[in-house]
Parts: C-alpha cells; sequence; structure tokens
C-alpha cells in the first residue's frame, strides 16, 4: 500500500471524500444525454469543499471526470456511491487509487446482482467486455454494520485493509447508515439538479 494511502485512525479530524451522481433524463436514441457528478470533501462531519462535474449518461468517461474532480486531492481516502454513475457510465476505482495515492471504497446499499448486471450489459452496450472488466476486477464483497439496528452496507475495498475501510465507513455514519461523505454527495446532487429530475419525467 502506498504511504499516502494509509488511513488517518483520528476521527475527528480525518478528511474523506465522497462521489455520487444526481439526476438525470433517461437516454432518447442517439442523444445520451448529460448526468451530474458530486464530489465533496468532508472534515468529520464538516462540509469543506464541493465540486460539479458532468458525465454522458452511459458513456464512459466518468473515470476521467472524476480524476479531473480529484486533481489535487492526493492521499485523502475516496468513498464512491457504487461503480456505475449516469446510468451504465463506470468509474474505474483500480484508475482512481493509482492516480490519487489513495485508498478507495466502493460502498453499495445492497449486495448487487452482478449477472443481472451482466446480461443488462451484453444486451444494450457492444463495448460491454469494456465495462464488465471494471466490475469482474473489483475484489471480494465485504459487508459492515456501520449503525446498530440498521441493515448492512456492503463495500469493495482498495488500497486499505478491510479493516480499515470498515473503521472509515463505521466513522463517517453520523445519521444514517450511508457514510456521510456518499449521503451528502447524493443530497448535493439530488437538490442542486432537481430540476432535471422532474423535467425528465
Amino acid at each position: 500500500m502506498h504511504p499516502a494511502a494509509s488511513i488517518n485512525s483520528n476521527t475527528s479530524t480525518r478528511r474523506i471524500i465522497g462521489i455520487d451522481d444526481g439526476p438525470f433524463k433517461p437516454k432518447r436514441g442517439a442523444n445520451r444525454g448529460y448526468a451530474p457528478l458530486v464530489a465533496v470533501w468532508l472534515q468529520g462531519p464538516h462540509l469543506y469543499k464541493l465540486k460539479l462535474g458532468m458525465i454522458t449518461v452511459d458513456g464512459l468517461d466518468a473515470t476521467n471526470e472524476a480524476l479531473s474532480l480529484l486533481d489535487g486531492s492526493h492521499g485523502i481516502p475516496i468513498l464512491l456511491s457504487g461503480v456505475t454513475f449516469g446510468g451504465f457510465n463506470l468509474i474505474d476505482p483500480r484508475v482512481v487509487r493509482q492516480r490519487c495515492k489513495a485508498s478507495v471504497i466502493v460502498v453499495v446499499g445492497s449486495r448487487p446482482d452482478n449477472r443481472a448486471v451482466k446480461r443488462a450489459l451484453v444486451k444494450h452496450f457492444p463495448d460491454w467486455k469494456k465495462r464488465w472488466e471494471i466490475i469482474k476486477s473489483l475484489g471480494p464483497l465485504r459487508r459492515v454494520q456501520t449503525l446498530q439496528d440498521e441493515p448492512p452496507l456492503f463495500y469493495e475495498n482498495l488500497g486499505c485493509t478491510p479493516l480499515e475501510a470498515r473503521r472509515v465507513l463505521s466513522s463517517a455514519a453520523y445519521v444514517s447508515r450511508v457514510p456521510e461523505p456518499v449521503r451528502v454527495a447524493g443530497l448535493l446532487g439530488s437538490g442542486l439538479f432537481s430540476q432535471t429530475r422532474r423535467s425528465s419525467g
């Protein structure tokens, strides 16, 4: 593990980045449209930086857009809300970890059905092998209960140990089982781009 990827154990001063997308219009024919990508920087429970980008719905530009948003943030742990954003546009956590020299933790609320995902990719995307390779290359799916009496979360960790990942996720779950950086990124994405969602209905 790269030295910069070690995780600060002081939960009150730990800085963590969360990335999620926002609402978007469904793809219509050849016009894929765009979806917002939101990155937030939190120190403990406090938001101190926000960056916004746009990705192509069902495209393959999410990794590059995420790297653009993360420019200059080496060594800060990064939480991704899954790996698919804006439909089936994927962020490759391996590339993010390598370029940012940081731990990357992929967080999902329920166990994904990878067989169904692969069927959908094969059916709808000529380049499905490239997309599937990103999903297939992830490490084992693990589970953690971040809050007592709440359902578990599932995660994949890159650049840190499973124990370190569990500590990060549990220590950042302040008001719900979802770690605050991911929760805030999702809330801001929905709030800032809610007009997109309403107009698409």
